[in-house]
């Protein structure tokens, strides 16, 4: 297979990959890092648990890009304004690259990954809104959001505050680096809706 063809592969199937890795980093994480530094494990299990979110968002059952089109933008195209290349490379960037360095980073100092488990709830609430607005009782990734998530992440946060990591739950500047990541992805949306409707106008 030459890189080109990998590259190729990658991009159809990157979030099946994703499952697989999930499971890889779950043994991994709680075999050999739970009882060494219990907080490096809480800060590392935000990449996997997101790895499943991106699972049931993009495979089984899959269908976020379809759902944000045509329910939360209200365009008759399944694969625009999100289409394969802006979801991927979002993906990509955000969650296989910035979620696991930060997370990697926290190994010398916590302070570098104490946003993560903010991001994750965030993250997790955000499909709540998302079904509220578009009026669904379900949208790929709210499962695991309910389930994983916001609690997992909600706890993380509970436990860093109690062993003094953080000094409240609110008032933190990781709290708002999660908050502000998690809101970025609305405006970058409102970009791209913007950007198609002026396509669609030509």
């Amino acid at each position: 297979m030459t890189l080109k063809e990998y590259f190729a592969w990658f991009k159809r199937d990157w979030a099946k990959a994703g499952f697989l890795i999930s499971i890889f980093l779950f043994v991994f994480l709680f075999a050999l890092v739970k009882d060494t530094d219990f907080v490096l494990f809480l800060l590392l299990l935000q990449t996997p648990l997101y790895l499943l979110h991106e699972t049931e968002e993009y495979v089984f059952p899959g269908g976020f890009g379809k759902f944000f089109n045509m329910d939360i933008m209200k365009f008759e195209t399944e694969d625009k304004p999100l289409d394969e290349d802006f979801v991927f490379y979002l993906n990509i960037i955000l969650i296989w690259i910035i979620l696991p360095v930060f997370g990697l980073l926290a190994a010398k100092n916590y302070d570098y990954g104490l946003w993560l488990p903010y991001f994750s709830f965030f993250a997790g609430l955000s499909h709540i809104g998302l079904g509220i607005k578009a009026r669904k009782r379900y949208n790929a990734g709210l499962v695991v959001s309910l389930l994983l998530n916001i609690p997992v992440g909600a706890w993380s946060v509970l436990y860093l505050v109690d062993q003094g990591f953080l000094p409240n739950i609110f008032l933190n500047p990781h709290f708002f680096i999660g908050l502000g990541l998690n809101l970025a992805l609305p405006v970058i949306g409102l970009v791209k809706y913007k950007k198609h409707l002026r396509t669609l106008n030509v």
